[in-house]
């Protein structure tokens, strides 16, 4: 293992050395991009820093990050860390109520925002009474020039005091530097639970720094000597943060782009790096199989798209189809996977460059020990691994068994060769192929009160949305008629989704005649659903909600529903 160093002594020590080094590729808001130098990076987070410094003890003290991915994520993330702060980033599509939780179960001191999502904090911080501050990535302008209870600091105003403090104090950065323990706690990382209320996961520069250097140690033979990265994951998640700490430890070139525009860049700016959950893997393997019938011609078209440069490719957030696997593979590009959670800050396992198996996750990180339970439940022991859960002793008391083996909550076998394989999941979590994290519980019981719908199981693993099987209440539905059953469901259907983030909308949705019982294997004794085996029963009609199919409404013994806009 390394030698311990968080991300801002990093930065300073390759600040130093490399001033004049390009770091980050941001855009120019003409169509184009402008460079940030490490001596630049440097000098902004030290500005950030010394004000934050000036403001209180901030040592333990909380700070909410709500922005989409800019280049000032990781001023400020490495301005609060080292002021010993504590970095909580909530995703900026996350609803008001939410944003409200997750900062007042916190205790956040400051909201770290961005001009174009004030109109959400403006409506949030009358239920934020800790919020001491809001402090906003961007320079004032007309349409921001509105007062509120809490003061708010605009980056200009930000900058202007911290150059004042560096000119007076240019020893104080280097004195902040040190005083970071590497049992500090680095960051808190609000999860979905089965009950749908967020966990926090409370993760050290400890934890962090050992996953990091397991990375390295893993996958840095793969990392090519030019390094151009194109981000666009969410840096509010931690597979997006990891991306960026990634670049900042191996010297990255990362661009910053956004969701919609990544594909297109890529042909534009030829990565070297390209780190994506599937979705958007499958999105150029389509491109790619459309574009002929010849697979050699797919394949020049792969590289065509990808920009003809790309050598380190990492798919993560949820599993990438075998099939699509096997065709950049053939091509010439490796898609790394592996397994963690953000429990475990976050990889367990990863496939390696000269040792993998596309049916697996990989093996253990050198730093993790893993084990199976007589259940199959995946456990884990490492350095990485959290000690539990901000003010929630009874779930962290849960997340491990009494020989302090961290529960996965996911179920998995062992190849002969020593590669993990997941085999289902004991938690009832959705991952789909975008990476979102969704509890199904939560929302299927937003139709508790609906006298037609009997039963509703949601599902979406790995795949790009959530469709759902529907019973019907047979009192209810009985005078109603086949359309009008439809009818019904779908306005139900709608009235929930309005109050749910994107993501988690119901898009489409069989209905089933017959009911769940507990004869069938679909409920327990005590009425409670057997997710996994209404999976397994069903899985061939709710795949073909995933196809993209025209759905005919069939005849009484069951209903399709189309799609839901």
């Amino acid at each position: 293992m390394l030698n311990f160093q968080t991300n801002s002594q990093l930065l300073y020590k390759e600040a130093i050395n490399s001033p004049e080094k390009v770091r980050f590729m941001v855009s120019n808001n003409n169509g184009g991009f402008k460079a940030v130098t490490w001596g630049e990076f440097l000098e902004n987070t030290i500005k950030i820093a010394l004000y934050l410094d000036s403001i209180m003890p901030l040592t333990d003290k909380k700070f909410v990050v709500f922005a989409k991915t800019r280049v000032e994520w990781a001023y400020f993330g490495l301005a609060i860390e080292a002021c010993r702060g504590v970095f909580v980033p909530v995703f900026h599509t996350s609803p008001e109520s939410l944003l409200i939780y997750i900062t007042n179960h916190s205790d956040a001191d400051f909201i770290i925002t961005e001009n174009t999502l004030l109109a959400e904090i403006f409506m949030s911080i009358r239920h934020m009474p800790k919020v001491k501050k809001i402090l906003i990535m961007d320079k004032k302008n007309d349409f921001t020039n509105v007062e509120t209870f809490t003061p708010m600091v605009y980056i200009e105003e930000i900058y202007k005091i911290g150059s004042r403090l560096m000119e007076k104090n240019p020893d104080r950065f280097p004195q902040l530097l040190s005083n970071i323990s590497i049992n500090d706690t680095a960051t808190i990382l609000y999860t979905s639970g089965t009950t749908g209320v967020p966990k926090g996961v409370v993760l050290t520069h400890k934890n962090l720094f050992v996953n990091s250097s397991d990375w390295i140690d893993v996958l840095g033979p793969l990392i090519p000597n030019e390094k151009i990265d194109l981000l666009w994951l969410p840096t509010s998640h931690i597979f997006g943060w990891g991306e960026l700490g990634l670049g900042h430890v191996l010297g990255f070139k990362t661009y910053f782009t956004t969701p919609l525009e990544v594909l297109g860049l890529m042909p534009i700016i030829k990565p070297t790096i390209f780190i994506s959950v599937p979705v958007y893997w499958e999105k150029l393997y389509l491109m790619a199989v459309a574009s002929s019938n010849i697979e050699n011609k797919q394949f020049d078209k792969l590289i065509e798209l990808t920009g003809g440069r790309l050598k380190f490719c990492l798919s993560g957030g949820a599993g990438l189809k075998r099939d699509v696997k096997e065709f950049y593979y053939k091509a010439g590009l490796l898609i790394i996977e592996g397994y963690g959670l953000t429990e475990c800050s976050p990889t367990l396992t990863m496939n390696r460059g000269d040792d993998f198996d596309f049916d697996t996750v990989g093996k253990a990180f050198p730093s993790v020990t893993l084990k199976l339970a007589q259940d199959n439940e995946i456990l884990a022991k490492g350095e990485n691994i959290f000690n539990g859960y901000y003010k929630d002793k009874e779930s962290s008391t849960e997340a491990f068994d009494k020989n302090g083996w961290f529960k996965t909550g996911d179920l998995g076998t062992f190849t002969d060769k020593g590669f993990l394989k997941i085999i289902g999941r004991k938690k009832e979590i959705i991952v789909t192929s975008g990476g979102k994290n969704i509890s199904p519980a939560l929302i299927e019981s937003k139709f508790k009160d609906s006298p037609l719908i009997e039963h509703i199981v949601l599902y979406g693993n790995e795949h790009k949305y959530l469709t759902a099987l529907i019973t019907l209440n047979k009192t209810a539905a009985q005078n109603l008629s086949d359309i009008a059953i439809k009818t019904v469901v779908q306005e139900n259907i709608d009235k929930v989704n309005k109050d749910l983030q994107s993501f988690e909308t119901i898009k489409k949705f069989y209905i089933h005649d017959k009911s769940l019982t507990v004869e069938d294997g679909f409920l327990t004794p005590a009425l409670k659903l057997r997710r996994n085996n209404v999976y397994v029963a069903f899985k061939d009609i709710l795949d073909e909600l995933h196809e993209g199919s025209a759905l005919k409404l069939p005849q009484r013994d069951s209903y399709r529903g189309s799609e839901t806009p």
